[in-house]
C-alpha cells in the first residue's frame, strides 16, 4: 500500500485549505494483540507499528520480545525487546527501546546499557549506557521519538518523574560515530514549568524544535537555548490527558495529532498548531485506554500523512490523510529546502542515502516537494 505510492508519479504539494483534505481509516487489528499491561507503548516505522511486550517469565523461559503489526495483522519478530514500555523511533526509522527494569528508576551507572537502537530491515542492534552525568530523575516509563540516526549520530531526549514530580529538566543522550558522545549527553532544563509523569515523552519535529507533552499539563514545543532549552506552551482544541500525541509536519504546515476528551477514551483530532478548530475528529466509540494511553503517530509520505493509533490490548488503526497534488503556479518564486528523504526500492524511508538505487523526495519552503532518482 504505503510503498507504492512513494513511488507515484506526482509529488508536488501546496498549501491547501482544510477543505481540500481527505481523510480515512485504511485498516484495523483487534485480534492476536498482547495484553495491555505488558505492552503500553507502540510506534509506527514504514507502515508497520510495533510494540514492546516487556514481559519476563522465568518459568516459562519468555523473555522482552516485540510484535509488528500492519494491514495482514500481528506477527512476532525476532527482535528482542526490553523490560520497561518504553519502545520509539529514530528519524532513520531505527527502532529504540528501554531496557530499564520497569517500575523502577533508571539506573545511570555509565556502565549498564539502558537504550537498545534497532535497525527493523537489517536486524542490527546497538546499546547504549547512559552516562552518569545525564542521569535521568525517577520513574521513566515512556519513550519519544529521537533525532538523527542513533546507529551513527543523532539525540533521544529523556524525562523522568522526581520524587516531589517538580523536575521540568530534559536529559540528551548524544550519539557520534555510533558511541555515547559523554560530554555532550547533560541533563537540561526547559524555562517553561511542567510536571513531568510516567507518560511524558519528548518527540522530535524537525531536527531543531520538540514536542514536550504529557498527560497531565499543557504541551510545549521546545527550542535550544544554548545549552538548554526555550519552551512554549501550545493549546489543541479538545485535547484529552492520555498520553500520547505527535506534531508534525505536512503541506507546508505544523500538524498535531492528539487524543481528545473524554479523558483515557479512543477519541482523536488532527489540526493545525494554533488552530481553533480540528481538521479531522475521530469520535470516542467508549473504549477505554488502558494506563492512560492513546498513542497517535504519524508518517508523512509525499501527499499522505499516515496516522496510527494504538490502544495498548485493544486495537492498532491505521489512517490517510490527503492533500492533493496541484501544479506549481510560480515557478520562478524564491524557495529554499527544508528536509531531505531518502527512499529505498523496497519503499523504506530515512533520512541518509541507502546503498542502490534511492528516491530523493526534497521538501521546498514554499510547500512543493521535488522527486529524484540517485544511486549510491
Amino acid at each position: 500500500m504505503k510503498r507504492i505510492l512513494l513511488f507515484a508519479a506526482a509529488f508536488a504539494a501546496l498549501t491547501m485549505t482544510a477543505q481540500d483534505y481527505t481523510f480515512e481509516k485504511v485498516w484495523e487489528v483487534t485480534e492476536g494483540l498482547p495484553t495491555n499491561a505488558d505492552s503500553r507503548q507502540g510506534i509506527c516505522v514504514d507502515g508497520t507499528y510495533y510494540i514492546n511486550v516487556k514481559t519476563n517469565n522465568a518459568e516459562t523461559g519468555v523473555t522482552p520480545y516485540v510484535v509488528a503489526v500492519d494491514e495482514n495483522g500481528v506477527q512476532t519478530t525476532d527482535f528482542e525487546g526490553g523490560l520497561n514500555c518504553g519502545i520509539t523511533c529514530d528519524e532513520a526509522g531505527n527502532l529504540v527501546i528501554s531496557l530499564a527494569t520497569f517500575p523502577g528508576s533508571w539506573a545511570c551507572d555509565g556502565e549498564t546499557p539502558l537504550i537498545r537502537v534497532i535497525n527493523p530491515t537489517t536486524g542490527e542492534t546497538k546499546e547504549y549506557a547512559i552516562p552518569e552525568d545525564a542521569a535521568v530523575l525517577g520513574r521513566s516509563d515512556m519513550l519519544g521519538m529521537a533525532q538523527g540516526d542513533l546507529m551513527n549520530e543523532g539525540k533521544l531526549f529523556m524525562v523522568g518523574q522526581s520524587a516531589d514530580a517538580s523536575n521540568s529538566g530534559v536529559v540528551i543522550l548524544s550519539i557520534v560515530d555510533g558511541e555515547v558522545d559523554v560530554d555532550n549527553s547533560y541533563e537540561a532544563t526547559v524555562d517553561v514549568a511542567v510536571t513531568p509523569s510516567t507518560a511524558t515523552v519528548i518527540n522530535n519535529i524537525d531536527g531543531e524544535r520538540a514536542f514536550y507533552v504529557t498527560r497531565n499539563a499543557a504541551p510545549v514545543i521546545i527550542t535550544p537555548d544554548g545549552d538548554n532549552f526555550a519552551g512554549q506552551a501550545i493549546a489543541l482544541p479538545n485535547k484529552g490527558a492520555s498520553c500520547g500525541a505527535q506534531i508534525f509536519q505536512f503541506d507546508g504546515k505544523d500538524i498535531a495529532v492528539y487524543p481528545t476528551l473524554p479523558n483515557y477514551q479512543d477519541g482523536f483530532a488532527v489540526a493545525e498548531v494554533g488552530a481553533e478548530e480540528p481538521l479531522f475528529t475521530v469520535e470516542p466509540t467508549g473504549k477505554t485506554a488502558y494506563a492512560q494511553c492513546n498513542w497517535v503517530n504519524a508518517e508523512v509520505v509525499g501527499n499522505d500523512a499516515y496516522i496510527y493509533q494504538y490502544m495498548p490490548g485493544l486495537f492498532v488503526a491505521c489512517y490517510k490523510m490527503s492533500a492533493p497534488s496541484t501544479a506549481v503556479s510560480n515557478v520562478n518564486a524564491t524557495k529554499t529546502a527544508t528536509g531531505v528523504k531518502y527512499v529505498n526500492l523496497a519503499g523504506h524511508v530515512s533520512n541518509v542515502p541507502f546503498e542502490g538505487v534511492n528516491m530523493v523526495v526534497t521538501n521546498y519552503s514554499d510547500g512543493t516537494q521535488s522527486t529524484t532518482k540517485v544511486v549510491k
